[in-house]
């Protein structure tokens, strides 16, 4: 092996190709189209483990330390506080799908124990994102049709 290729082989390119359930930075190396997770959770300084090739597997053992890393990429995370918000709003909205269905409409089974106040945790949590922020998953249309199924039981 010549040196040209020894400097090749321990240079490594890595694209971000998303974040796993666990909001670990999921890269690709370019060269080898293996995966890696950042168990920094998208710091500044990564520290990137493999995890089987698997987008949602768990990171096994940290890459070579004499590898050259390159990132394309860099991760743009949501505050700690919009996270704190994303989160409680699917719990919400999870507590709200299982009231409609296996929960019987019992308010129990709800985060606020009351339907109007849950509904209206929702539309707070919501109008407290900026337009950018909003969740993808869920619209302010769907939280209104929550709070007619709920609140006035249509």
């Amino acid at each position: 092996m010549d040196k040209n290729t020894a400097e090749i082989s321990n240079k490594r390119t890595m694209e971000l190709v998303g974040v796993d359930d666990w909001a670990r930075p999921v890269y690709k190396c370019i060269e080898t189209n293996h995966l890696y997770k950042d168990i920094t959770l998208g710091s500044d300084n990564p520290s990137l483990y493999c995890c089987g090739n698997v987008f949602e597997g768990e990171p096994g053992f940290p890459i070579d330390s004499d590898l050259e890393i390159r990132f394309n990429q860099t991760v743009e995370r949501p505050s700690p506080e919009n996270r704190f918000n994303y989160m409680l709003l699917d719990r919400l909205r999870t507590d709200c799908d299982y009231y409609l269905g296996n929960g019987n409409r019992n308010p129990k089974n709800l985060w606020a124990n009351d339907e109007k106040e849950q509904i209206a945790k929702m539309k707070e949590l919501y109008n407290g994102f900026t337009e950018e922020d909003k969740p993808e998953w869920l619209t302010y249309e769907q939280i209104e049709q929550y709070e007619k199924s709920m609140v006035n039981n249509d």
